[in-house]
């Protein structure tokens, strides 16, 4: 993991990284431009596809080979199931397996956090110890489309039900500056489509508009991905959501390199 060049201050710097399904991939791409400016950070924190990254990103993962890992992800690989209903969320940990190499919490380089939502309690659930793709696959368990995750009496739902934009969770990790990456700076829109579908995508869109707020406050510094021509539901252009992701990453390098006092 790459080292921070030339910064003046001491201060601990956290990463949150959002959920946004399949558009996860532009997650790759700024963790990229961080890379290739020197930037690092102290702690990271993901919810839902964010998890993943932040994951592979806390264990330090070569950036390329996790490239070349997610240009091999097919649907088929996640979604199992007729109709996109119901698929077991241990497809999700299966391939985070695959990728972390059965890693741990404990194995990271830098404290990670996942992000998921307990529907006993109807609260949300830091996720930090333990199996990391067991813990990512809570975090993207979508309803409906994946199978709750259960453990420890907990069942366990996509975070971003909740809390779509960790930025609060980094600060509880003891982050003073927090950037994050937002997949899904769109949210809100409604639909005019009378599809089924597109009315759950909707009523999906909305509520993760009230969700984002809070990280959105607790960020120092938000970077968003124009992902609008990316659907969330399906894995497709790859490199060019990562492309994306260090595009927009890289457009707001000057405010970075501010923000953390770097020369």
């Amino acid at each position: 993991m790459s080292k921070i060049k030339n910064r003046r201050n001491k201060q601990k710097i956290g990463l949150a990284l959002s959920g946004g399904g399949a558009r996860g991939f532009a997650h790759l791409g700024a963790l990229m431009a961080f890379a290739d400016n020197g930037i690092a950070f102290d702690c990271v924190a993901g919810t839902s596809v964010g998890s993943l990254f932040a994951s592979a990103y806390a264990l330090g993962l070569p950036l390329d080979q996790v490239q070349s890992f997610c240009n091999t992800v097919k649907d088929k690989d996640l979604v199992t199931r007729w109709l996109k209903v119901g698929s077991p969320s241990s497809n999700i940990q299966r391939l985070a397996d695959k990728l972390f190499d059965g890693a741990t919490f404990q194995e990271t380089q830098i404290p990670c956090a996942c992000v998921a939502v307990d529907l006993v309690s109807g609260s949300e659930v830091v996720l930090n110890t333990g199996s990391l793709a067991k813990a990512c696959s809570a975090s993207c368990a979508v309803p409906l489309v994946f199978t709750p995750v259960e453990t420890d009496g907990m069942v366990l739902v996509d975070g971003g039900i909740a809390n779509n934009i960790p930025a609060d969770v980094c600060r509880q990790m003891g982050a003073e500056i927090v950037i994050a990456v937002d997949l899904n700076h769109t949210r809100g829109e409604g639909t005019a489509s009378s599809k089924l579908v597109d009315r759950m995508g909707a009523v999906w869109r909305v509520m993760s508009a009230s969700t984002a707020y809070k990280g959105q406050i607790n960020s120092d510094l938000v970077i968003s991905p124009e992902l609008r021509i990316f659907k969330s539901t399906t894995i497709a252009d790859v490199d060019r959501m990562v492309n994306e992701g260090y595009r927009a990453t890289i457009a707001k390098m000057d405010e970075i390199k501010y923000l953390l006092n770097i020369k």
